[in-house]
């Protein structure tokens, strides 16, 4: 959930200083005055108007009554300002505390896609350079099921399952041979799954060294009511990868980037692999695209394995509140601690309306202008709850390490620093997770 500071309230008022001039003047000048007329009228007859008796009722009771009133309202006006002093103390520790918690920021270890950018790495293009050359992918074609022509981008393969890929590696026995040809089919999104995971092994296979209690675990955003068909997806995806078997569990896909805030929220030591996937098997929507990326994340608690490297720090994500967008923006980068003009570049999919002005209203000039924006959605296409995810890996291929950027999609945004020759793969957190 959301790092929630109305906890803190605001800040107490400090106590106004005792104004000496006039009030407590006149005060002092009322108690000598009464002081005196009382003293006169108690004062025997026949005792003469000298003596230390005699001061000490006629001034000394009145002046002393006078500072037993100022004694009594300063003491009340101290433990007014203390009390204030110490609660603001309080509140600014806590608020202190809760801003580092905010603020803590998840590695991004890899990030791994297949989508249908007019064939897939090596020989196909890059995400990075899809978006260098700003050629839209979509076209008017017509969709896998129905007549009616819609612009949005489709993997190549007529059929939507394909004979699962035989294991690489040496010369097979017959027994092996056999066995393979009569291999079941599987859906072409799950091969597509694969291949989005083959391209971490390297780290996915470093980050198993450890016991298994601390391998990664897999979010993947699911629809509701394909919660066990997109975890099955992934475990046989897995299988074909030759990856380890990892466990996988369902998440709502409008959490999209939030899936990061819950697991910060949780302080779980062990990394995060987030995948999204989206697939039209017939009514497409317009503009939109079909499949895979895959994000891999760690919460620094632990020392990394030697071949893994930090590419780039994602921030704690925000939701916005309807009609709220600029106040989720400088949220965002509140959390990411980063200065307004220090955001270099907006990734934006689904924007709000008046996205531009949300920006400059929260005074992020710089990435208000077009110029400095870079729209995902309007090249390959709408990847729907996973275009925030599709963003950080584009921000993170594009190697932009200038400064912080801004990941928005629709309400959500986040924070990322890309840090893409960084080799420091020891940040270890001191907000360690209780056993």
């Amino acid at each position: 959930m959301p790092v929630d500071l109305s906890p803190a309230g605001r800040p107490s008022a400090y106590p106004r200083r005792p104004r000496f001039w006039p009030w407590w003047c006149c005060i002092w000048l009322a108690c000598n005055i009464v002081g005196v007329a009382i003293a006169m009228l108690v004062w025997p007859k026949g005792q003469p108007a000298s003596g230390g008796s005699f001061w000490f009722w006629f001034v000394g009771v009145p002046n002393g009554a006078f500072v037993v009133l100022f004694g009594i309202e300063r003491i009340g006006y101290e433990g007014l300002w203390y009390r204030a002093h110490w609660r603001n103390h309080h509140r600014s520790r806590w608020l202190s505390q809760r801003l580092r918690t905010a603020q803590r920021a998840l590695q991004v270890l890899g990030v791994g896609y297949c989508l249908p950018l007019g064939g897939e790495p090596p020989d196909g293009q890059m995400l990075a350079s899809a978006m260098a050359a700003g050629k839209r992918l979509p076209v008017a074609q017509m969709p896998r099921t129905g007549m009616d022509r819609i612009s949005h981008a489709r993997f190549e393969e007529a059929d939507w399952t394909v004979e699962e890929p035989a294991p690489a590696g040496p010369k097979y026995c017959e027994e092996t041979v056999d066995e393979h040809q009569t291999q079941k089919r599987v859906s072409l999104l799950t091969l597509k799954v694969a291949g989005a995971l083959k391209r971490m092994e390297a780290n996915l296979r470093a980050l198993t060294c450890y016991e298994r209690v601390w391998w990664p675990q897999i979010r993947v955003l699911s629809a509701p009511g394909r919660e066990q068909a997109e975890v099955a997806r992934v475990v046989e995806a897995l299988r074909i990868a030759g990856l380890p078997s990892l466990a996988v569990q369902a998440v709502q896909a409008s959490d999209g980037l939030l899936v990061a805030d819950a697991w910060l929220d949780a302080k779980e030591p062990r990394p995060l692999l987030v995948v999204a996937t989206a697939w039209h098997e017939s009514g497409p929507p317009e503009g939109s695209t079909e499949g895979c990326v895959a994000v891999l994340l760690s919460a620094g608690y632990f020392k990394l394995p030697e071949p893994v490297r930090v590419a780039a720090l994602l921030h704690r994500p925000v939701q916005g509140l309807a009609g709220g967008a600029a106040y989720g923006f400088a949220n965002a980068a509140l959390w990411g601690k980063a200065a307004y003009a220090s955001l270099v570049r907006a990734w934006i999919t689904r924007p709000v309306d008046g996205c531009d002005k949300a920006l400059y209203a929260a005074h992020m000039d710089a990435i208000s202008k077009d110029e400095a924006q870079c729209r995902p959605d309007r090249i390959v296409g709408d990847f729907g709850d996973g275009n925030g995810w599709l963003s950080v890996a584009a921000a993170i291929e594009s190697g932009e390490a200038d400064g912080p950027q801004l990941i928005v999609d629709s309400m959500q945004s986040a924070v990322l620093h890309v840090t893409p020759n960084t080799t420091d793969n020891h940040q270890i957190s001191d907000d360690r997770p209780q056993a």
